[in-house]
This record gives C-alpha cells, structure tokens and sequence, in this order.
C-alpha cells in the first residue's frame, strides 16, 4: 500500500504546499494571451478535472486590520504611575489643544511645594558660602602681606649685619690690633733707651722700672686684641651669619606655609561655594521637571484626529487591564491615545514567509472588508516589514511579515475606520498560456508532487514538475499530458493502482530513487564542455576550430501539435550538481 497521503494546495512562493481550506476565488482570464484559455475551464464542479492550458494570476490571501496611514501617538509623558481623573470620550472629533486626558497630579503639587522650601534655603546656604569665600580671600591676602613683610625685615636684617655690624667689628679689631702693636714697639724701644739712660747713669732705676711695668702691660692689650680678632672670627662671625640667615629661610618657609594654607581654606570654601550653588541647580531643576510633570498630566491633542483609545486597540492583549476610564492607573509612557488621520487608511496583513520574497512594493491588491459591507477597495503594496514576526504561542514555527496595502481615496473611504478586519488579495503575478491543474489536485509523497491521473477506470499515481502556483491552480512543467483527467481528492483504496516508485515514471518529472530505492530529487550537472586533443604536426597545417558544446537540454514534441511538457536533461560529465539546477534545466516547449 502507497503511504498516506493528504489533499495540498501549493504556494506561491514555489517553497512547497500548503493544506487547503476555505473557498476557492474565481479565476481572472483578463490579459490571457489569445486563443489560450483563461482558467474558468478548469474550475472544478465534480470531484475530477482534465489537464489543458489556461492563464492565470498568482494570488495570495492574507488576512489584516485597517490602520490610518498617519495616526499621532499619544502617551503619559508622566514618570510615575498616575490616576485618570478625566477623559474624552472615545470616537469624538477634536482639534488641536483640546483636552483628552487630565491626570491626578496631587502629589506633584505637594512636592513642588516643598521644593519651593529648599531652594529658599539653598539661596541662603549659597549666600553665607559666597561670603564665607570672599572672607577667606580677604584673610589670605593679610596673612600672605605679613609673611611677605617678615621675610623683607629678615633680608634687610641680614644685609645690615653683613654691610654694617660685621664690616664695623672687624674694623674695629683691626685698629685695636694695629694701637696695641704699635704702643707695645714704642714701649720697646722706650725701655731700651731707659736702660742705656741707667747704665749711663742719667736715669734712675725706678724709672727704668716703671718702663719695663707698662711695655708689659701693653704686651697683655696686644695679645688680648689677637684674642678678640681671632674669637670673633672663629666663633661670633659664623654665629652671627647662621643666626641671620636661619631667621630669612624661617620667614620664606613661613611665607610658603602661609600661601599653602591659603589655597587650602580658600579651595575648601570655593568647594563649599559650589556645592551649595550645584544644590541650588538641583533643586532648581528638580522644580522644573515637577513644573513639566504638573503640565504632563493634563494631555491636549498636538492635531485634530479622531479619538481612539489605545486599549481599544489591543483588546485581546493578555496584559490588557480594561478600557481607559476614570479611576484607571495609567502607567509612565503609557500608549492612551491614537488620532488617526481617516482620509488615507492602510490594510495591514500578515503574509507567511514563504510569500514574502514575491511581494513587491507597487503591487496591486484587492482589500474586502466586511465591516463596510463587503465591499472590496483597491490598493497597492506600500512597504514590507523587514523582520518576520512570529505565530505566537499558537504556532511558534509560523513566521510571517507584516505588508502595508494603501486604500486608493474614494468616496467610500469613510466607511473605513482603524482595526477594522479585513482580507486582502495581492496579484505577485500572471502565468500566461501555461499547463495547469487545480491546486487541489496536487499530491505529495516526501519529495515527489504527483497527480492521480485516470487510467483504465481507476488512478495512477504520476509524478509531475511543478512551476508557479497560486492558491487556485499550479503550473506543471513536466509529467502529465494535456488532457488527461485528474482526481481533486484522496481516492479510495480501490480507486488507485498499486504500485512503488520506478525510474522511468520519477526521472521525466525530475525524480529518481537513490541506492535504498526511496525517491529523491535528481541532481543534474551543469554542461562541459568537450575540449579538442592537442595538435600534433600533421595537425598544424589544419584551420583552428572551436569544440562543439553540446545543448544541456532537448526536447520532444509530440505529433499533431500535442506537447507533453516533459523535457529531458543531456547527460553531463560531472558527477554531483546542484538540485535546483535540476528545476532550472526544465523548460515548457
């Protein structure tokens, strides 16, 4: 027995088939080529149809809401969660300025009150630093001038002592010295005479006694002045010096403490000054943000719209917590309100993945809306989402793209209001005078797309190539002839022919079976082509020509114009290619 199968309809994208459900849209034949059918030939009315040529567009149907092309965004520019204490009501008109929502806001005034307290302080703390500041450099420059004014009075004394009480003292010691020298050799010279005077008589020895006594007398001044020149240079001259120059680095290095301590105080006070005034900033501009969370929580419209609540529009969100309304917590940035501009509105509808590489900005698209009647407004593709969203906790693996349809203005554009649901139909293209079936006729078994095509009373399975598709019908570009009747549904058991997969059913539609027997898509590799032998001598002579390059593929026609659409790939020299250069290798004579 066959494996299970199960009824498919295929994408338009080419990626593979999708189960179909729902009703099938009629066939547009506008712009079949003449002479070619247009499809409506092969809308099924009975469980079977036969295989011919027709033209047909590649549609899709994606389901949506209605949204304005512009809408403003209104939401709590609040910081914190807040109360409603007023609302529009919903659906009203308004214009600019109006007021929409107005919030609670009695805690903001509370704290705008005592916001005004503290920067009152702040001020006074500011003035009591800035004082304090230019104390600091009042004291400074009078302690800087004293230390300035010792230092003068240690240089001078030194300069004094050096120019003035040294030069005296040596002076001084040195006439002390030169008296006492030249008394004590006069003294000499006296008492030598006073002998020769003795010895001669003339002077009595008393006399001569008296002059001994006082040459010996000035001998002690004269050794007393050495003493003293020699202690004072020695000792009270370095005493001196050290004394004086110890007083100068006092007063310098008592200069540069003064300025240390000077820009310490004065950078503390300054550090003081600027705290104080940075204190005052804050809370300065704590009193202009509360100010602007005071004006925040009265809500006015930036432009005229229509009103609409913004829970209105995420009504079956899990997290929803009920309709905006009096009393409600509004939470900070909090989307309240949408104006939306009605004159151009925009279907906004999911399309799966598969079909988003197909959607081109520019396409045309029908868009139905039941909640204007039914009736069904024309429009082009705006724009394609750059992510695909997800499914969803329904289906996690579904991935689609949100595709933005403008509505053409019309003067039933007034009928349509945002979120409403609607169903959009996009045309990504037409198959013109092509084989196809009905998308429902269209089986899978793994790899291998097949038809169950009428033979001898019952079906055969018939692997078949497919081309583009659309949700009505399927372009087949090898397999089956033009003609031959297909089933529309799951046959009976004894309904079908038995029967395994063989080379020669699988290999025209583009199959094979790998080594276990199992189908799988043909590998066909790209042409080679076939390179001459070298030239020997006796070749020399002979004109140059190109190797011939064999056609990768060929076709047979079938007699009396009948195509069967199936075309045969050459034989090729390498063994491994790739499986889409299989698909692309088949074409429709």
């Amino acid at each position: 027995m066959p494996k299970s199968r199960r009824k498919t309809w295929v994408v338009a994208s080419g990626v593979g088939l999708v189960l179909v459900a729902g009703t099938v849209w009629s066939l547009r034949g506008a712009g079949a080529p003449s002479g070619s059918g247009t499809g409506a030939e092969l809308l099924p009315t009975t469980d079977t149809a036969a295989i011919a040529r027709a033209s047909f567009d590649i549609t899709t149907l994606a389901t949506g809401e209605l949204e304005a092309k512009k809408q403003v965004e209104i939401r709590s520019r609040m910081e914190q969660q807040a109360v409603i204490q007023e609302i529009i009501p919903e659906g009203v008109r308004v214009k600019e300025g109006d007021v929409l929502v107005r919030l609670n806001a009695d805690r903001i005034m509370t704290s705008i009150d005592e916001q005004l307290l503290q920067i009152e302080t702040s001020k006074s703390e500011l003035v009591a630093a800035e004082n304090g500041y230019n104390i600091q450099v009042n004291e400074n420059a009078n302690n800087l001038r004293n230390a300035e004014l010792k230092v003068t009075l240690a240089q001078l004394s030194l300069q004094q002592w050096l120019e003035g009480e040294v030069k005296t003292k040596r002076e001084a010691n040195r006439l002390a010295l030169s008296q006492s020298k030249l008394e004590l050799d006069r003294l000499a010279e006296k008492v030598i005479r006073s002998q020769k005077l003795q010895d001669q008589g003339f002077l009595s020895k008393d006399e001569l006694e008296k002059d001994e006594l006082e040459y010996i007398k000035n001998q002690s001044a004269w050794i007393k002045a050495q003493l003293d020149d020699r202690v004072y240079e020695d000792f009270q001259y370095p005493k001196d010096q050290k004394q004086k120059q110890g007083d100068l680095e006092q007063a310098n290095s008592e200069l540069v403490k003064v300025k240390m301590n000077a820009e310490i105080e004065l950078a503390s006070k300054s550090a003081q000054r600027n705290n104080k005034r940075t204190q005052l900033t804050i809370r300065e501009n704590s009193l202009n943000k509360l100010r602007q969370q005071l004006d925040a929580s009265t809500v006015k419209a930036p432009s005229a719209g229509l009103v609409v609540y913004a829970t209105s529009m995420r009504r079956n969100s899990w997290n929803n917590e009920g309709p905006l309304q009096i009393g409600r917590q509004v939470y900070p940035n909090e989307l309240l309100v949408v104006l939306p501009d009605t004159s151009e509105m925009v279907a906004s509808v999911q399309v799966h993945e598969s079909l988003a590489g197909d959607v081109k900005p520019g396409m045309g698209a029908a868009v139905k809306v039941d909640a204007a009647n039914g009736k069904v407004f024309h429009g082009v593709v705006d724009s394609i989402g750059v992510l695909a969203e997800s499914g969803g906790w329904r289906d996690p693996d579904r991935r689609e793209y949100t595709v933005k349809i403008k509505i053409d203005g019309s003067e039933d554009i007034a009928l349509l209001k945002p979120s409403m649901r609607c169903e959009a139909r996009l045309t990504m293209g037409r198959i013109n005078d092509a084989i196809a079936i009905p998308v429902q006729g269209v089986f899978t078994d793994g790899p291998v797309r097949f038809v169950y095509a009428q033979k001898s009373g019952r079906y055969e399975r018939v692997p078949i190539k497919l081309g583009k598709r659309s949700d009505t019908f399927a372009e087949i570009l090898a397999g089956v002839d033009i003609g031959r009747t297909i089933l529309l549904r799951d046959p009976a058991p004894s309904e079908v022919l038995a029967g395994a997969w063989s080379k020669a059913t699988l290999e025209p539609a583009g199959y094979t079976l790998d080594e276990k027997g199992n189908p799988i898509v043909r590998e066909i590799a790209a042409p080679v082509a076939q390179v001459p032998p070298a030239t020997t001598k006796t070749d020399a002579a002979k004109p140059e020509t190109k190797p011939e390059i064999k056609p990768a593929i060929q076709s047979e026609a079938k007699p009396d114009g009948a195509n069967t659409g199936q075309t045969v790939a050459a034989k090729l020299a390498s063994p491994k290619a790739d499986p889409k250069q299989a698909d692309a290798s088949q074409t429709i004579k």
